[in-house]
């Protein structure tokens, strides 16, 4: 039997560990939604930077335009950083896999050190890389039925950082679209990001980690593979199967 979910929000994350950017479509490919995790910022130990270690990444808003990558700090500072500038050739460490980017130069993403407090690099995806800077797999799903359940006064859906967020189906095998297949994989464990406030970037543990570690094995929404790429709307329909 098949049932259908419709797509509520699609979201992109240019810089990894950075603010979402809500789209109304996005072309769909092997690497996820186009634009999303094509940058990251990295430590001296080439680790790409995370919320984890550096909250305050929740609040810094990037734009990506056709020849440059905007970075707004709020009131202390906005850089343009032309993306003719990502040159120096380079790894970036997710997780343990080296995954190939570019460096921009230092003097133009020194605005970032002083926000963040820490030595650090921006780096743009390598054009020949065959993964994003994601955590693992291109497409994270939620469902606003698995928020619904969740049932934690105060902690919306960014909390979670999808890149689909659905309504009116709750399991899958795969979801499809008029141009898109999407196969599920396997569930996405959480971890601390959950607690922090994705607007100021403040740490307000211990929930919903708390609650989804008793009820919900520690998972919330599911990573997704791309079966068949094409353009993916909000307000669209998808198959589930």
């Amino acid at each position: 039997m098949q049932v259908a979910g419709r797509v509520v929000s699609l979201y992109v994350y240019p810089v990894k560990a950075c603010r979402a950017v809500a789209v109304e479509d996005a072309a769909l490919g092997p690497l996820g939604l186009e634009h999303d995790r094509r940058f990251a910022f990295i430590g001296e130990d080439g680790c790409a930077l995370t919320q984890r270690e550096h909250p305050l990444l929740a609040t810094v808003q990037a734009v990506l335009g056709k020849d440059a990558l905007r970075l707004d700090f709020g009131s202390l500072a906005q850089v343009n950083i032309p993306l003719k500038s990502f040159v120096t050739s380079i790894p970036v460490d997710v997780w343990g896999k080296r995954i190939a980017g570019r460096a921009a130069p230092a003097s133009l993403v020194a605005p970032a050190t002083d926000y963040l407090g820490t030595r650090l690099q921006l780096i743009a995806l390598d054009a020949a890389e065959e993964r994003s800077f994601a955590d693992s797999r291109p497409v994270l799903v939620t469902t606003t039925g698995m928020l619904a359940r969740l049932d934690i006064p105060d902690i919306g859906m960014e909390r979670f950082r999808p890149n689909v967020v659905l309504e009116g189906v709750r399991d899958w095998t795969a979801l499809e679209g008029k141009d898109v297949l999407l196969e599920r994989d396997k569930p996405c464990g959480r971890c601390e990001v959950t607690t922090i406030d994705q607007m100021s970037g403040e740490r307000r543990g211990p929930e919903p980690l708390r609650t989804l570690t008793k009820r919900f094995d520690g998972n919330f929404g599911v990573y997704c593979r791309v079966a068949r790429g094409g353009r993916l709307r909000r307000g669209e329909i998808l198959r589930a199967s």
